[in-house]
């Protein structure tokens, strides 16, 4: 039986999922409907989730921890599935669940005594059976219409959708829908996988959406969105255009016309209309994304990969992002040529102008939107914030350095 769940990231892996984790645990990506640590949240009967992460995070997610007799500590980037969680439960206390030299969970007799270092004395388990991991921010979108599947299977297991709105089109019957809805004109097409439309959950006039697909509660999508399979839109967002293979964290916007495909957008940021972004090279070669862990350029083993954004980061109208960007935290950008393949956090880049952003004027800035639409600011955050600022102070500055040139 698993009482509780400790989900454990502070580690320099966590480093190859930046910039989508500078603000958040691991476990607190979404992939599919749900975040990671919802979905343990589930298997253990909604009891209180604990991360496990990093100094500088532990004021905002730091559960108080009660000192327990013994623990089970899983990575904070695992994937739980059925089979997993039943092999988790019969852990017993001293034990180590592995997969092919990586560990996965552990049952320890002292919480505080965990370092992935006491890993290496505990007897070997190993599980052979499929294993999901989120090892870099690309791995999101690529799990996510499994997951999608997955989360509405758990969800509407025990439980009827809700009635699907009258002067629609609908194709299949894999249409799960959370409270009541009133939309017309849209079209639905659940043929070759599901689709969930999250309570207040808003779908206006001409609209196409195929699954699987998941909006999520409070989403909006405008007049003319184009809606492909393996998307998430997730809690708050507004989104128009054409939209495939994407993860959108949470109360953000891209609700203009423009493309958006093979990307993960974290949390409240905000692409100007007519914003596009490319997912295929020309020479079909595969696609490098920059690394925040090596300091360099990784080959995702893909041919297709569009953009990761970190969370806040806003960009002017008609901005064009090339194959494999990556955009840091709190990044501002108005160009009239393509986006650089990588912007460092706090980089206020323009035609004529590339500088800090500045922290204060940031945080000004949050609060501002925060009154009206993200209300997330408060001084954990700011703290959150101020630590990502100085953490990567050297890129910006080998950026403008790089560029005086």
């Amino acid at each position: 039986m698993i009482d509780s769940v400790f989900l454990f990231d502070d580690a320099p892996w966590r480093r190859q999922l930046l910039p989508l984790v500078a603000t958040r645990p691991v476990s607190d990506l979404r992939v599919g409907i749900n975040t990671i640590a919802q979905k343990w949240a589930w298997y253990t009967k909604n009891k209180t989730i604990f991360f496990l992460t990093v100094d500088y995070l532990r004021g905002k997610y730091g559960n108080s921890i009660d000192q327990l007799a013994s623990a089970i500590v899983i990575k904070g980037n695992v994937i739980p599935n059925d089979r997993l969680v039943e092999e988790i439960r019969n852990l017993s206390v001293g034990t180590v669940l592995m997969t092919q030299g990586e560990w996965i969970a552990c049952n320890i007799d002292k919480l505080h005594d965990f370092t992935p270092l006491l890993l290496s004395t505990l007897r070997a388990v190993e599980y052979n059976d499929l294993v999901r991991f989120i090892n870099y921010p690309e791995d999101v979108y690529r799990v996510n219409a499994i997951e999608i599947t997955e989360d509405l299977r758990r969800n509407f297991s025990d439980t009827n959708s809700g009635s699907l709105p009258k002067h629609n089109t609908y194709y299949g019957d894999q249409i799960k829908i959370d409270g009541v809805h009133s939309f017309r004109g849209a079209t639905l097409n659940a043929e070759e996988g599901p689709i969930y439309i999250g309570e207040g959950a808003i779908l206006e006039d001409g609209i196409s959406i195929k699954g699987p697909a998941a909006i999520c509660a409070g989403a909006r999508v405008k007049t003319g969105s184009r809606i492909y399979p393996n998307v998430t839109i997730g809690p708050g967002s507004t989104v128009c255009g054409e939209i495939n293979n994407t993860v959108i964290w949470g109360n953000s916007a891209k609700g203009h016309e423009g493309y958006l495909g093979c990307a993960v957008i974290g949390e409240g940021c905000n692409l100007g209309a007519g914003t596009s972004n490319s997912n295929l090279r020309n020479d079909w070669k595969n696609v490098r994304l920059y690394d925040y862990a090596s300091h360099a350029y990784r080959d995702t083993g893909m041919q297709k990969c569009g953009m990761i954004m970190g969370d806040f980061a806003m960009v002017a109208i008609h901005t064009r992002f090339t194959t494999g960007t990556v955009v840091g935290v709190g990044v501002q950008v108005a160009l009239s040529g393509f986006v650089p393949k990588f912007v460092p956090d706090f980089l206020w880049l323009t035609d004529t102008n590339a500088t800090n952003y500045q922290l204060d004027k940031f945080l000004t800035m949050l609060e501002r939107a925060g009154a009206k639409k993200i209300n997330t600011m408060n001084p954990l955050d700011s703290r959150i914030f101020e630590y990502q600022y100085t953490d990567t102070d050297y890129l910006r500055k080998e950026y403008l350095y790089k560029l005086s040139k």
